[in-house]
């Protein structure tokens, strides 16, 4: 699975010269779900510290993808949302890496790719259920 990712990613920067790499397109997703969202609830979904989160966050609001809103009482209480830019980027991102899948599974047969969904789903059953 890693190595299919890996060279979905070096796919995805060949053809349209990805500005995200996964775990941050994957993060923004997170964050336009539910924004506001605050760091510690990211940190939990993706069972990482709140350090981690915040570093990935600094990259997104450098890149102006999104912004970062302090409490008024607590100035540990940050609130993430993702930006109009943030918002453009993701969506070229999911319809780019659609495109770059299709290539790499577009050459399965039909019952090849119902078995392919049928372990995929299940794998994501298993793990929801310990989550």
């Amino acid at each position: 699975m890693n190595k299919m990712q890996r060279d979905i990613s070096i796919e995805m920067q060949k053809q349209y010269g990805v500005d995200l790499t996964r775990p941050q397109c994957y993060l923004l997703s997170l964050i336009s779900n539910e924004e506001p969202c605050k760091i510690t609830s990211l940190a939990q979904k993706l069972g990482v510290r709140p350090s981690t989160i915040s570093t990935m966050i600094n990259r997104l609001v450098e890149d102006g993808y999104v912004s970062r809103e302090y409490g008024h009482n607590d100035r540990r209480n940050v609130l993430v949302s993702i930006t109009e830019r943030g918002k453009e980027v993701l969506k070229r991102d999911v319809e780019n890496y659609g495109k770059v899948l299709q290539q790499f599974i577009g050459s399965l047969e039909t019952s090849e790719l119902e078995s392919f969904t049928r372990t995929f789903e299940k794998i994501s059953c298993i793990h929801e259920m310990k989550a």
